[in-house]
């Protein structure tokens, strides 16, 4: 059940009405083995990805992946949320976690957060800190925050706080073996909800699927699902119930510059790194960048020694 709490949401343990985290990719099974290690401490976690990557359903899950995590789970947005709103939203928090609650603090959009909610937000972190208080803090961003940081404008000293775990959320594009998953577990979902006995995808809905850019990531894939639902006919989704051309789809994931940039990325990378015997540290020094980027880009790119 969700509940208003200030401007922003709670989401009460026990009603778990959440979307299960589906997929066969080596990075859903990798984030998935994640949640039970990440869920047991109060360890910060910065999500960063695309927009509609599943950031927050990723928060959700590591939210309520064991017992320990009763309590609450607040959002805050901070690019939806005035300054106001977000500096209520904090005080909010306090309060709850003063009241011995358990919170799990969801920030997106981290970097859009305000100097002074910067500020607000640090004294938070130092804190609940100092009192030992039961708060898992996950902040997720679409952007490098390094380089918000060597602009001043984010907190060198509020970032490293946020970042003592790093998980880049892959684009549905570079994890095609999750998208059958998804848009399976959303027709049983839109059946559910709406009655409608959809019960399989076509033959050429499946390869448009497979074969779309997904600029929109997952989010977009929901919409296309629930578009079916909307101007098909059951019990089968058809290539043309989804909205989207095959082909279109098809030349644009082979010959987007994106892919020949990603492609390229990916064999320097490898290379600096095994000139560099594996070791981010000294690979980063090399490319003149962050370790956290290092491993931004070896998630991102499907990078595996």
């Amino acid at each position: 059940m969700f509940e208003r709490a200030g401007n922003a949401f709670c989401l009460g343990l026990m009603s778990k009405n959440i979307a299960p985290f589906v997929g066969n990719s080596n990075f859903i099974n990798e984030i998935k083995s994640l949640f039970p290690t990440l869920s047991a401490n109060n360890a910060s976690v910065l999500l960063v990805g695309e927009r509609g990557t599943g950031k927050r359903l990723i928060a959700q899950h590591i939210h309520f992946e064991t017992a320990k995590s009763f309590g609450y789970f607040f959002e805050v947005n901070c690019k939806a949320f005035s300054n106001f709103q977000i500096l209520e939203s904090f005080d909010t928090v306090e309060k709850l976690v003063s009241y011995n609650q358990r919170v799990t603090l969801f920030i997106s959009f981290i970097d859009e957060l305000p100097a002074n909610g910067q500020e607000k937000l640090l004294s938070l972190i130092k804190l609940f800190e100092k009192k030992g208080s039961d708060i898992k803090l996950i902040t997720s961003t679409e952007v490098n925050l390094d380089s918000k940081v060597a602009s001043g404008d984010f907190s060198s000293e509020l970032y490293y706080r946020l970042n003592a775990v790093v998980l880049n959320v892959i684009p549905l594009r570079q994890r095609k073996e999750d998208i059958l998953p998804i848009a399976q577990s959303c027709m049983e979902t839109f059946c559910r909800k709406s009655g409608y006995a959809f019960n399989q995808f076509s033959e050429s809905a499946k390869i448009a699927l497979e074969n779309n850019f997904w600029t929109g990531n997952v989010d977009e894939l929901i919409n296309a699902v629930q578009r079916a639902f909307i101007v098909g006919q059951p019990p089968v989704i058809k290539s043309s119930d989804l909205g989207f051309s095959q082909s279109d789809s098809m030349e644009l994931q082979d010959k987007s510059l994106k892919n020949a940039i990603d492609n390229f990325k990916r064999d320097y990378l490898i290379k600096i790194l095994e000139e560099n015997g594996w070791n981010q540290t000294k690979a980063a020094r090399v490319l003149g960048i962050q370790r956290t980027y290092v491993i931004r880009l070896m998630n991102e790119l499907q990078i595996r020694r």
